[in-house]
């Protein structure tokens, strides 16, 4: 089976500014009730570009986090911490990557790994594993399994 997403995860002003700022993206709630993600679709991805212009990523592991992707969660991250996840994963190999700012500075640098760096991330945001649950889990990342699964779930308003 695979996992593969990409998406930026905050309590609700800052995943409204990041939303705004990679070109009017949509926000989705998945199991928790602060934190909403904010998945860099294709098309966000090319209002990223239209917008700043290409962008290589931060380091060769990320496909989708570029340097102007976290150029925009810092400065979104004026308005609360915001943490950045990734999975390629295939029949249970793969990376995940991650990485955290807050007030304006990254708190936990770009990272990949088999695992681990999404935790620490969304640790450094202020979400906090529950129900016996990694981070991951509490926040709802393992039900969505491909970017195409947020076409069927509803943004928040």
């Amino acid at each position: 089976m695979s996992h593969m997403i990409a998406a930026f995860v905050a309590e609700r002003p800052a995943a409204e500014a990041v939303a705004r700022a990679i070109g009017g993206a949509p926000i989705f709630r998945l199991r928790h009730d602060a934190f909403l993600v904010v998945p860099v679709t294709d098309d966000a991805f090319d209002a990223v570009f239209a917008a700043r212009g290409e962008s290589e990523p931060v380091n060769p592991e990320f496909w989708r986090l570029t340097h102007a992707l976290a150029e925009i969660a810092n400065e979104c991250s004026a308005h609360g911490a915001i943490a950045y996840v990734e999975t390629d994963y295939f029949g249970g190999a793969g990376v995940q990557g991650a990485a955290a700012w807050r007030d304006g500075r990254v708190i936990v640098p770009p990272a990949t790994d088999e695992a681990g760096p999404i935790n620490a991330a969304l640790a450094a945001v202020g979400l906090m594993p529950a129900n016996g649950c990694d981070a991951f889990d509490t926040l709802g990342l393992g039900a969505v399994r491909r970017m195409d699964a947020f076409d069927d779930m509803t943004p928040v308003t």
